[in-house]
């Protein structure tokens, strides 16, 4: 799934219907894993915390940037992931994506993405902010059709 939108389509998008109820962060937190994370459209780098960090195979410490992000994404997802963050970073835009981080062992875990950009300014700068959620299980390895 890859989605963006002009931030003003979304007007009343984030209001909470009548008779809404807050989810239970307990609750939640036994599914899945939500982190913040940050980008400087001036510099082009990315401020992730240390669980998506950790998910995403980058060090501790270091500035990366979006191909630092994505080169663990699954391949086939890797070039519209790349295409959502730069509509992004050119015009006040929202998006989400769904893929799959696939480490070196070959085990898989999904990662969910929704952002949006804004505070863009004449000299090149601005900001796209969002969250990561990542469930708290990992796929198993891929099967060949093949065997040996």
């Amino acid at each position: 799934m890859f989605k963006i939108t002009k931030a003003n389509d979304l007007k009343g998008f984030g209001v909470p219907p009548k008779g809404f109820v807050t989810p239970d962060l307990e609750l939640v937190s036994h599914y899945c894993r939500i982190e913040s994370w940050t980008a400087n459209l001036a510099t082009g780098v990315f401020f992730i915390g240390a669980a998506a960090r950790h998910h995403h195979g980058l060090p501790d410490k270091g500035d990366f940037g979006l191909l630092n992000l994505v080169q663990c994404y699954d391949a086939l997802d890797r070039q519209s992931v790349l295409e959502l963050y730069e509509v992004a970073a050119m015009r006040p835009s929202s998006f989400c994506f769904s893929t799959t981080i696939v480490h070196d062992d070959s085990s898989q875990i999904p990662v969910i993405c929704t952002g949006e950009s804004s505070n863009f300014s004449d000299d090149g700068g601005g900001s796209i902010n969002g969250i990561f959620i990542f469930p708290t299980f990992r796929l198993s390895q891929k099967k060949s059709l093949h065997t040996q």
